[in-house]
């Protein structure tokens, strides 16, 4: 070994935000997963857990994405969806709608507007 090497240890960021859901989102969720479970239960499943994945993101990176309609707005990474959230205080996140990115803008803007 060549030289001293120190290793520097960060504190981890303690996630403190909350995240909550609308009724209307939690059904989004399970209308998104049964549309692709009809293809093939696994499917289901894989879209249901890649949605929430991209949703947990958000305790790191709330609050960065565009505001669509009056609402954060986050482009799901695998699937086709746009998940829209509020932040109505510093420690919760409000999942407003996770919406299917292929529909209708007029219909997307009633639901959110």
């Amino acid at each position: 070994m060549h030289g001293k090497h120190s290793i520097k240890f960060v504190p981890r960021l303690k996630m403190t935000k909350q995240i909550l859901f609308t009724p209307s989102a939690e059904k989004d969720l399970i209308l998104a997963k049964n549309f692709y479970a009809k293809v093939d239960p696994m499917l289901g499943e894989y879209c249901a857990d890649s949605l929430m994945l991209d949703i947990e993101r958000l305790r790191f990176f709330a609050g960065v994405h565009a505001k669509v309609f009056g609402q954060y707005r986050m482009i799901a990474r695998t699937f086709p969806f746009s998940i829209y959230y509020q932040l109505p205080n510093e420690n919760d996140i409000l999942i407003v709608a996770v919406l299917d990115s292929r529909i209708n803008p007029k219909t997307m803007a009633q639901r959110l507007g």
